[in-house]
Order: structure tokens, then sequence, then C-alpha cells
């Protein structure tokens, strides 16, 4: 509550109460102000900074603008690196009032339990191991992404 009444500025349109590589200016103690990343692309949707979605805030006022922004950027088919919706709104966070609690802070305002993510685990199945074609991935793959990781792992381990 401390946090929303006396840090966060009054323009804000979204805050994420923990962000993993922020990148931004800081505004106080525990903020900071998300920016789109300069140094990537564009056409990659800035992807590299600000990652994660695990707690977000958002006043009601000024949500349905949100919404609409932020599926612009989604659904943006010239830049698919913008359907993960935690890039596209760090994407869009010049027109967009955005801040994040760094997930850098001891103690932060939010734990995730040391739980691996998800996403992580899809992007990286079967890809260390050229061996573990014999083995079920780490989570369900659908035919599509399976067929993905078997055309880079046969990238990174190419048979003899």
């Amino acid at each position: 509550r401390r946090l929303v009444l006396s840090e966060l500025p009054c323009d804000w349109e979204a805050l994420s109460l923990r962000t993993m590589c922020p990148y931004g200016r800081c505004v106080s103690p525990h903020l900071t102000r998300v920016s789109p990343d300069g140094n990537e692309p564009a056409e990659r949707c800035r992807h590299g900074v600000n990652y994660g979605f695990y707690a977000m805030l958002y006043p009601v006022r000024t949500l349905p603008q949100l919404r609409q922004r932020l599926a612009k950027a989604v659904w943006d088919p010239w830049r698919p690196h913008c359907l993960d919706i935690d890039v596209a709104l760090a994407s869009i966070s010049e027109e967009v009032p955005y801040y994040a609690v760094p997930g850098v802070q001891h103690p932060g305002f939010l734990s995730t339990g040391h739980k691996a993510s998800s996403r992580g685990q899809i992007n990286m199945a079967w890809l260390d191991d050229p061996e573990a074609d014999k083995e079920a991935p780490a989570v369900p793959l659908t035919d599509a992404v399976h067929g993905l990781v078997k055309q880079v792992k046969d990238m990174l381990h190419p048979s003899s």
C-alpha cells in the first residue's frame, strides 16, 4: 500500500511488483520507470529486458485504453517477439507509463518461491542433452513446438 500511495507517480498505468532484467530510470527507492531497450531492434520488440508478469497492478480507469494499445503490440504480425506480453508492454513503455519493482531488490515485494519458469523450461526443453529425445520433455510440447525444438537441437548437436 505504501508503495502505491507514496512512491508511485500519479501518471501510472501499469505496475509490476517484480521484473527481471529491469531496464529504465530509477524514480523512487523501489521503482523504475520502464523504458524500451534501445539496444534491441524494434522489429524484435526491444526483447531482452523487464521480464515477468508475476504480479501486475493497473488503475481501472485506464485499463481499457491499455488493453487496446497492448493488443496492438502483441498481435503485430511483423513483430512475433511481442507475443510475450511482458516484452510487449515494455516495448510500448514510451507511450504507457509503466513502472516496476526490480527483481534484484532484497527482500523485494514479491517472491516466486524459487520455482522455475515454465517459459524457460519450454525454451530449453531437450536442447542441452543430445540423448534427451529418449526421454519425455520437462513440459508437454505441441507438435509444432516439438518440431522447432528438434530443428534447434539438430543444429546444436549435428549427427556425424
